[in-house]
C-alpha cells in the first residue's frame, strides 16, 4: 500500500476529485444503499465544497492510496459575516470570541475512507493541511474524549477552548505561531 498526500493546487476542483470526495464522504458519513446517503454526498461535492473552494484561504489536500483517493481535509479563513464565525460568536464567552474567531483557519472537513483507517492517513492529511499557513490560529469542531478525531488533533496540539459548543462537540483551536508538538 502506497499512500501519497498533496495540497491541491487550484481552488477550482475539478469534476473527477469531486466525484472521488464525494465517494469518500459517502463511505464516511452515508449509507450507499440509501439514497438520500448518496443526495447528501452529491450536494457536499456540488454544493458546499463549491461554495467552500471559493473563499479566501481554501486550501484543500488530498490522500491517495494505490491511485485512488483515500482521503482529504479541507478548510478556509474564517471571518465575521461567515455562518459559522458569526454562530460561534453568539455561542462562546466574548473573550474566546476575541482571541480566536476572525481570520482564523476553519478546518472544516478532514476525513479518509472507512476502509483505509489506522494507516496515518489522517495525520498526513492533517500536517499537510496545516503546513505553511499564513493565520496566527486555527480552529474546528468535533465530540472529545476518546475517539480517534479528538486523539489526532489533541496529539498535534490541539486544545478545547470551548466545551459544549453543539450538542457534545467542543470547539478546538490550535496556535499556528508555535510550532507542532
Amino acid at each position: 500500500m502506497t499512500t501519497t498526500v498533496r495540497t491541491h493546487p487550484e481552488q477550482q476542483i475539478d469534476r473527477e476529485t469531486r466525484d472521488a470526495m464525494a465517494a469518500v464522504y459517502l463511505a464516511a458519513y452515508g449509507d450507499p444503499e440509501l439514497p438520500e446517503s448518496r443526495l447528501d454526498a452529491d450536494d457536499f461535492a456540488d454544493v458546499t465544497l463549491t461554495r467552500h473552494a471559493g473563499r479566501s484561504g481554501f486550501k484543500l489536500v488530498l490522500a491517495e492510496t494505490d491511485g485512488e483517493v483515500s482521503g482529504y481535509g479541507y478548510g478556509f479563513t474564517g471571518r465575521r459575516g461567515q455562518f459559522w464565525s458569526d454562530w460561534l460568536a453568539t455561542t462562546v464567552p466574548a473573550d474566546i470570541v476575541r482571541t480566536w474567531v476572525g481570520d482564523h483557519f476553519e478546518l472544516v472537513d478532514l476525513v479518509v475512507d472507512p476502509a483505509r483507517r489506522g494507516n496515518g492517513i489522517a495525520g498526513l492529511l492533517h500536517d499537510e493541511l496545516v503546513a505553511g499557513l499564513p493565520h496566527d490560529r486555527a480552529l474546528l469542531a468535533t465530540v472529545p474524549g476518546d475517539g480517534a478525531a479528538p486523539r489526532l488533533y489533541e496529539g498535534r496540539g490541539w486544545q478545547v477552548v470551548a466545551p459544549g459548543i453543539d450538542g457534545d462537540k467542543a470547539l478546538y483551536g490550535l496556535d499556528l505561531r508555535r510550532p507542532a508538538s
